[in-house]
C-alpha cells in the first residue's frame, strides 16, 4: 500500500501551524491573579492548548477535570497536598474526576505548558460544582485580552 501524496490534497485545514509564542501577550485567566498564552483550541475534541503562569505561592481554587490534563512545567514548581511535588521539568498527568487544589512553591512564577483534553469545573465550598472553563470561556479570556486572532474558531 502506498502513502497517499498529500502536498496534492493540502488545503489550509490540513497545514502545521506555527505560532510565535512570544508574539502573545500574557493574558488575564480563569483563576484570580493567572495568566495564560493560548496557543490552540480544539473545539471537535474540547483540547485547549495553552502556556499558564501562576504567581508564586498561589493556592489553587478547589477544582475537578471533567477530563485529563497535560502539563510540563517550564519554571518554577507546586505540590499536590497527600499525592507530591513537580518542579522545572517535570512533566504531570492529571486524570479526568481528579478533584485538588494544587499550590504553587518556590521562588519564581510557576509556568506550564498545558494540554487540557477537555473542560475544568469549580467545586464549591460545599462540594457542590462551581463554573466551567471550557474553550468558549478559553476564547473568551483570549479574545479580551485581544489575543485570540491566531486560534482558529
Amino acid at each position: 500500500m502506498t502513502a497517499p501524496n498529500t502536498s496534492e490534497t493540502a488545503t489550509t485545514d490540513h497545514k502545521s501551524e506555527m505560532i510565535s509564542v512570544a508574539a502573545i501577550e500574557w493574558a488575564p485567566f480563569a483563576l484570580q491573579g493567572t495568566f495564560f498564552k493560548p496557543l490552540h483550541l480544539d473545539d471537535a475534541s474540547g483540547r485547549a492548548t495553552f502556556i499558564l503562569k501562576i504567581p508564586n505561592g498561589s493556592q489553587s481554587e478547589v477544582h475537578k477535570h471533567l477530563a485529563s490534563v497535560e502539563a510540563y512545567v517550564i519554571q518554577g514548581g507546586f505540590t499536590y497536598p497527600g499525592e507530591g511535588t513537580v518542579k522545572q521539568g517535570d512533566y504531570v498527568w492529571e486524570p479526568g474526576g481528579v478533584v485538588h487544589e494544587p499550590a504553587s512553591e518556590g521562588e519564581d512564577d510557576l509556568i506550564l505548558f498545558v494540554v487540557a483534553h477537555g473542560p475544568v469545573q469549580g467545586v464549591t465550598a460545599d462540594g457542590s460544582p462551581g463554573g466551567v472553563i471550557d474553550n468558549d470561556v478559553i476564547y473568551a479570556f483570549a479574545k479580551n485580552a485581544n489575543q485570540h486572532h491566531h486560534l482558529r474558531r
